[in-house]
């Protein structure tokens, strides 16, 4: 049996804005993953990407009444979580020693990540192996330019397309396939020649 075609943001957004406010909950659903991928890799701290991630969908569900629904509204949703990771970051960095995850995380933090990674049917040394190379992506990415960085993350991270990737920066098409070119070829001088990024390098394609 053919599963049901999923509902389309525009007509869960319709209904959001004619009172029906738990549609609401399926746009969350449907990109809370990835907002919160890029978040960590923005932000640095788990606790710190929630918050953002928190108040993207907060604002967007405060500000829906002005989507133009001309446009998309997942690049929409990415708009505001970039400027959000510039708001919080700077609001979050005032006075703080911004430290490793694993240096700041509580007993009780580090206790709900262990039984996370026990529940995995994944063995422990591919499960380490993944957040190794999770944490060498981000460090790379922390050595770019921002806008270099941010667009990389949209890329592969949220799977935006290049026009997409357009939108959410405001930027122009070439200046975003160039944004992610760079980036890319300046993470491959940080590794050397003998690694590879921890990417997948099919979405560099340019789609």
């Amino acid at each position: 049996m053919t599963p049901p075609e999923p509902i389309s943001d525009g007509t869960l957004i319709s209904a959001v804005l004619a009172g029906e406010t738990d549609a609401f909950e399926q746009l969350v659903d449907r990109y809370q993953r990835q907002l919160g991928r890029v978040a960590r890799s923005r932000m640095g701290r788990p606790d710190w990407a929630e918050d953002v991630v928190q108040e993207t969908f907060m604002c967007a569900f405060k500000s829906l009444h002005t989507y133009n629904s001309q446009y998309s509204f997942r690049t929409w949703l990415w708009t505001i979580l970039l400027n959000q990771c510039r708001r919080q970051l700077k609001r979050f960095s005032r006075g703080v020693f911004i430290g490793s995850w694993e240096e700041q995380a509580s007993d009780e933090e580090r206790r709900a990540t262990l039984a996370d990674e026990l529940k995995s049917k994944e063995s422990p040394s591919t499960r380490l192996a993944a957040r190794e190379r999770s944490e060498l992506l981000d460090t790379l990415l922390a050595k770019l330019p921002e806008a270099q960085a941010d667009a990389l993350r949209l890329r592969f991270f949220g799977g935006l397309k290049f026009h997409e990737i357009t939108d959410a920066m405001g930027c122009s098409l070439s200046t975003a396939k160039n944004r992610v070119r760079w980036g890319l070829t300046k993470m491959a001088e940080f590794l050397g020649p003998e690694d590879d990024l921890p990417i997948d390098r099919s979405l560099e394609s340019t789609s």
